[in-house]
């Protein structure tokens, strides 16, 4: 690999990410079919949004400057002391939700690296997405080696499995690509089994309108069906079963080395100083309050407690 490769991913160490890849800035044909198909039978749910800006999903267009080549970092986000704070509740909060939002993180922890991009190459362009531009940044991952595309549609790591988050650095400097890693899922279905509601209705595909975490969060109505409080069970934001099940994970989070070193996403000193009924029951000031720097700040103090009202009619239904 080229010397400024190597330095790049040196750099993005030194900036604090735990994977570093790079790839060609393209989503191949096979994905752009996928893309395609889940827009055309709407199998995006209520995320409205998704089927606007395609033509940058697919081709880069519009971004301000020809896209060449993506560098691709990843951040753990597995709190070893997770485990240990929710056995306390009977609520489900997904992993990734229980620290600092990271959007703000990722974007802080990458200051070093696009600085060093742009005194370095000043006459190339460069822009960092963290779920900011609608561009495929599961596609880049798996194309810049950090990991392939699972069955349960996420990026999954054979030694550091799958809980970490993703951010992506487009730019028209041209780069040495890291080779895509080997499709290791063989015929497990693990988490085609276990989701409750049988969103991954077939191998690496997925209906986000049947999705848990879907409902808690992209769905802004403020009442659900009977069914559908029912089918949440008891996750009042996001759902991580898919990944609980992954083989790869169970071995992963065992290791100190995947467990991740930011403070920043470390379980929130709140959920150990708090009751279950105290969260549950917080009112408008205090929700705004707790979610002002956290990544549950996607949903609304409604949503909050539409999720929890559902919780609460699982919680009693279950329990007949």
């Amino acid at each position: 690999m080229s010397s400024i490769s190597l330095t790049i991913k040196e750099k993005a160490i030194e900036s604090g990410f735990d994977l570093v890849g790079i790839s060609k800035a393209w989503i191949p044909a096979i994905d752009k079919e996928n893309i395609e198909y889940w827009v055309k039978n709407k199998l995006y749910g209520k995320m409205d949004w998704f089927p606007k800006n395609q033509n940058l999903r697919l081709y880069f267009e519009n971004i301000g400057f020809s896209s060449v080549s993506a560098i691709v970092v990843a951040s753990f986000y597995l709190d070893k002391e997770y485990y240990d704070v929710f056995k306390r509740f009977s609520f489900r909060l997904s992993r990734y939700a229980v620290g600092k939002d990271y959007h703000k993180i990722l974007r802080q922890k990458a200051k070093g690296l696009l600085s060093y991009l742009k005194t370095t190459f000043p006459n190339q362009k460069f822009r960092q997405s963290v779920d900011t531009l609608p561009i495929s940044e599961k596609v880049l991952a798996r194309e810049a080696g950090i990991g392939w595309m699972g069955k349960n549609t996420n990026i999954i790591h054979p030694k550091k499995g799958s809980y970490f988050f993703l951010s992506v650095v487009l730019t028209d400097l041209p780069l040495e690509y890291d080779d895509p890693m080997k499709d290791r899922c063989g015929s497990c279905r693990a988490c085609m089994d276990a989701c409750p509601t049988r969103a991954l209705y077939e191998p690496y595909k997925i209906d986000a309108g049947r999705c848990i975490s879907h409902h808690t969060i992209e769905d802004k109505s403020l009442e659900f069906s009977q069914d559908a409080k029912l089918a949440l069970s008891s996750w009042i934001y996001g759902c991580d079963i898919c990944q609980e099940v992954c083989p790869f994970n169970k071995v992963a989070s065992k290791n100190q080395n995947n467990l991740t070193k930011r403070k920043e996403f470390h379980v929130k000193d709140y959920f150990h100083n708090t009751l279950e009924t105290d969260f549950l029951s917080l009112n408008q000031k205090e929700f705004e309050e707790f979610v002002r720097d956290s990544a549950m700040n996607r949903i609304s103090y409604l949503q909050f407690k539409r999720n929890v009202d559902a919780y609460y009619h699982w919680k009693k239904t279950s329990h007949r």
